[in-house]
Order: structure tokens, then sequence, then C-alpha cells
């Protein structure tokens, strides 16, 4: 897990990758950079920042799933050029990425995603590895 995040973090240009329990906001993967606590709790309050709104603005009055669903992604930009990604990989894990600015305006394929046939399918090829390996990680 860890290698298949160095090769994501390395041909994406993101500093930081965490793969994280929604719940318990315990990152179940990292990429094999130290681990910084700041950037380690701004990852857990932005995952909470998340699902609050989610949980307000993206709950339906008569839906009683969940409000972080398969379509759940966000953006932050902070002040020091920081720009937060999260994007849900399933019902209970997240991937949150931290990268600089100038490198997320070259990312055209970063985000990209296609709905086919209920599944989500990435076209960035270390995407598509990652997926796979969370799928066997989780469901396997």
């Amino acid at each position: 897990m860890e290698n298949l995040l160095n090769i994501f973090i390395s041909n994406s240009n993101i500093e930081k990758a965490f793969l994280f329990d929604v719940v318990s906001k315990i990152y179940v993967a990292t990429d094999s950079s130290p681990v910084d606590m700041a950037s380690y709790e701004l990852c857990c309050d932005f995952i909470d920042v998340i699902i609050d709104i989610s949980y307000i603005y993206g709950m339906k009055e008569d839906a009683e799933t969940s409000a972080f669903d398969n379509q759940s992604s966000s953006i932050i930009r902070l002040n020091s050029s920081t720009i937060l990604y999260l994007r849900e990989v399933n019902k209970y894990l997240a991937m949150v990425c931290l990268l600089r600015e100038e490198n997320f305006a070259r990312q055209g394929n970063f985000a990209r995603y296609v709905r086919t046939d209920g599944r989500m399918v990435c076209l960035s090829v270390c995407l598509v590895c990652l997926s796979v390996c969370l799928f066997v990680c989780v469901f396997v």
C-alpha cells in the first residue's frame, strides 16, 4: 500500500497522501515520507468539517443514507498556498492529499472520474492501481 501511495504522490506532485478511516480519523495507510502531526491533525479536522457540512447540506429530508457517499469530495485552499484534497473511496475510507497550489493547477487528470455502470472508473493510472489495492485490502 505504501509503495502504491509513493507512486501516486510522485506522479501527481503531491506532498503527502493519507488513507483515512472516516469514523475513527485514524490513517490506514500513508506514503513513506515522515508524518507531521500538524498535517495529520489538519486532515482530521478537514474530514470533520466535510462530514458536518455534508450532513447539513447533503442530506435529503426523506433519505436515510449517509451524507458522505461515493461522490463526496472536497478541495480547500489554505493561506499557505497548500491545497487539501479529499476524495471518498468507500463508505468508511477517504483519501486526503496535501499538495502545493502550483502543483494542483497543473493536475489535469488528478481528480477526473467517469461514472460507468454504477462504478467509479479512474482516468489516472495511479488512481486505478490504488483503487484496486484498496478494494483488495478492504473487501478481501
